[in-house]
């Protein structure tokens, strides 16, 4: 492994966990920790805990039905059940490092129903595309309902979003020549985008955007919990920003989560209220999905974690993972 390789590979370990670190801290450092501690109520609790279990059996069983739909292979190898078992092997694998979980899971796929891993990791990013774009929609509609200001603009730009949006999918499925951008949509990683049948993409769709409002749902129970009453336009608005932020290199989102949770929500209640639903919140999901891969799924935890590093060892070598 080249220098440069080794450098790349602690970045990716390191930065993350220094990113939460410096959020943690600056996040807390004009908020008292005692009183955080003190909204952690057994009854906000009581509410929490439960739409965080059942947000996570609600979008399990959305991520095994999108996969088995998309990975068409014998039931009796790769049913919902399998796909469920090694969706969920790949939470704490994202815990860690979301490429690590995306990386992971490409590869079990790949074995568990005879498909190449690039096949695999296209079925694995044309899911991840319809989550961006969708998020992307959700806000822009969102921050068309929010305020009063030029909402003829907002709604423009939504419409234009999702024109845009479509656009792409229409172009990666075009029958003729597109000149230079034919090279780009015929990466491996756009295969499952550019040959799926389109009724079938519809069936994604609409399964993805329930996948979508079943998250907001879950903002929606954890705020009401801690007596935060956000309308329903908000929440379609905030949480993308949630997202959004969340992807930043960090542990899980810690840090950057908490910093964007209170500064979104800042006009709905005091910060150590917010920060005590937030960390709550990070914490409880992070339990959740990591539970569900040790426990649920602790054999295909462990071949995704040997999948993964054998992927990040011929990255760093230039081989290939077949």
């Amino acid at each position: 492994m080249s220098q440069a390789s080794r450098t790349r590979k602690a970045l990716r370990w390191t930065l993350p966990f220094a990113i939460t670190v410096a959020a943690l801290a600056y996040v807390f450092q004009s908020i008292d920790f005692r009183s955080v501690l003190d909204r952690l109520t057994p009854a906000a609790l009581w509410v929490m805990v439960p739409s965080i279990l059942a947000f996570g059996a609600v979008a399990l069983a959305i991520e095994a039905e999108c996969l088995v739909r998309l990975l068409p292979a014998d039931r009796r190898v790769f049913g919902r059940k399998t796909a469920a078992r090694i969706k969920a092997a790949s939470y704490p694998l994202s815990l860690l490092h979301y490429a690590l979980g995306a990386g992971g899971l490409a590869v079990l796929l790949g074995r568990r129903t005879g498909r190449s891993v690039a096949d695999a990791a296209g079925v694995v990013g044309l899911i991840t595309l319809f989550d961006v774009g969708i998020q992307l929609v959700l806000l822009v509609i969102g921050l068309t309902y929010l305020g009063t200001d030029a909402p003829a603009v907002r709604g423009g730009i939504a419409v234009t979003l999702i024109g845009a949006i479509a656009c792409g999918f229409v172009g990666l499925r075009a029958k003729f020549s597109l000149g230079p951008i034919d090279r780009l949509r015929e990466l491996s990683i756009f295969d499952a985008a550019r040959t799926t049948p389109l009724p079938l993409l519809l069936q994604i769709g609409v399964l993805r955007v329930f996948f979508a409002f079943s998250f907001i749902g879950l903002i929606w129970g954890c705020c009401i919990a801690f007596g935060i009453y956000a309308p329903l336009s908000f929440l379609v608005a905030a949480v993308p920003i949630l997202i959004v932020v969340a992807m930043i290199p960090s542990v899980a989102g810690l840090g950057t989560g908490q910093v964007a949770f209170v500064q979104v929500f800042s006009r709905y209640a005091d910060d150590e209220t917010l920060l005590a639903c937030s960390l709550a919140f990070s914490t409880g999901l992070i339990i959740m999905r990591a539970g569900l891969g040790l426990i649920f799924a602790g054999e295909f935890a462990r071949e995704a974690l040997l999948a993964a590093r054998e992927a990040e060892a011929a990255e760093g070598t230039g081989e290939s993972v077949a």
